[in-house]
Formats: C-alpha cells, sequence, structure tokens
C-alpha cells in the first residue's frame, strides 16, 4: 500500500486520506480498504468504462454503474479498482470535497472526466482550478498498443499516436488542463502498471484471468473531519 502518495495532496493530509493498494496488498475487501482509511463505510461502482459521473454519500457496494464518484461526506471511503486504466484522485479544499475517476480508452473517448468536472460545478459550484489531481500509475506510452488508433479512437487528434501506440496518459493530461485543472496542482506518480507487472495488476501485463476474476490495483480516498 502507498498511503498519501501524491506530495500535492499531502498539504491536506489530516484532512483527506488517500492510498493506493496493488499486488504487496494481496486481495483485499473494501472493508479492509476503508479499515486502512479509517473510514466508517466505503463507496465503490459497477465500473463500465463509461462517461458517467455520480454522487455518493452513503455506503454502496458495486451496483450502480459508473465510472467517477465524488462526495462531501466525512468517514466515507471511495474506491475504484484499476489494472492499467487510468485513476485519477481529485480534492477541492475549501468546499472539503473528494472524488475518484477511473478512465480507460473507452472512458476518454465517452468524456468521463468532463462528466466528473461537471457533476463537481452542478452540485458543489466547484471548478476545475479550484481542484488538486493526483494520477495513481496506469499504462505508459510504450504499452498501450492499438490495432488502428485513428478508427479506434475517432474523436482523438492525431498528434496523440504514434504509430500504433497511443498517449492515452497524454489525452488525460489534455482534458483536464483544456477544463482549467492548473499544471502545478496536478501529479502523477511514476510507475507503468505493465511495465512493472510484479507490483502491479495488469490486464496488458499478464494478468488477464486474475483481472477477470477481480484482482486489481485500488485507488481510495476518504475525508476526514475539519479541524
Amino acid at each position: 500500500m502507498r498511503s498519501e502518495p501524491f506530495r500535492v495532496l499531502r498539504p491536506f493530509a489530516q484532512r483527506l486520506s488517500v492510498a493506493f493498494f496493488t499486488k504487496e496488498d494481496d486481495h483485499l475487501s473494501e472493508e479492509k480498504v476503508h479499515d486502512h482509511l479509517h473510514a466508517k463505510q466505503s463507496a465503490s461502482l459497477s465500473q463500465v468504462h463509461g462517461g458517467r459521473a455520480v454522487i455518493f454519500r452513503e455506503s454502496s457496494a458495486s451496483t450502480i454503474e459508473a465510472d467517477a464518484l465524488a462526495t462531501d461526506s466525512e468517514g466515507l471511503a471511495l474506491i475504484v479498482r484499476v489494472a492499467d486504466c487510468q485513476s485519477f484522485v481529485v480534492y477541492e479544499p475549501t468546499k472539503h470535497v473528494a472524488g475518484l475517476i477511473h478512465a480507460g480508452w473507452r472512458g476518454l473517448l465517452a468524456g468521463v472526466i468532463p462528466s466528473f468536472f461537471d457533476l463537481l460545478f452542478k452540485e458543489w459550484q466547484i471548478r476545475p482550478e479550484e481542484t488538486f489531481v493526483g494520477a495513481a500509475p496506469s499504462l505508459c506510452l510504450a504499452c498501450s498498443r492499438f490495432t488502428d488508433p485513428a478508427k479506434e479512437l475517432p474523436a482523438i487528434r492525431s498528434e496523440f499516436f504514434s504509430g500504433n501506440l497511443v498517449n492515452l496518459r497524454a489525452i488525460a493530461e489534455d482534458q483536464l488542463h483544456s477544463l482549467g485543472v492548473r499544471t502545478q496542482r496536478f501529479e502523477r506518480m511514476e510507475g507503468c502498471t505493465c511495465c512493472d507487472a510484479r507490483t502491479y495488476w495488469s490486464y496488458r501485463g499478464g494478468d488477464r484471468e486474475a483481472v477477470r476474476k477481480g484482482m486489481t490495483n485500488i485507488l481510495a480516498c476518504a475525508l476526514t473531519p475539519l479541524v
């Protein structure tokens, strides 16, 4: 487990707990995850690689189909599971709101990132430039190979393609910064899930069957009471 893995979020460590769980943690139940974060309960999604974002204020166990979630409830651990896809934790300290985004390449096409920030504004009038964002390990450029990127990702600009390789990280960061997330408030953890499949669960890195059975990396966060 990597506890408080983002330097950009450490000034808020007394208000927001963040952890990234990998193969080193074996298979964790959601109860164990929220216990690690000293939360009372947890909320997770039935992730479908789409563009929907939802709000949780109480416990929910993977029944709602969506790929991003947010909360203003203290003591509620938010959870997303990833095995090569990108995942992001987002925090706005003034209104004390946190959220997570699961963004595979299909989610990037479906607009899950702008959908999440639309939700923040509609519910809390939070603008992207007011947030701090951390990105967990995911596929690097060298491991993001597609058959025909121009056909498979028709809405993506060709500048993000290098032959059959697609810079998924750069696509996500372009979306974040275009929305208004400040460069100095964004941080990406080092590491590629596929290149370092000994550390991370990776669908492309040889763990296909294990991932299908639910063995994944986990990004989780929980708000703690304001003091």
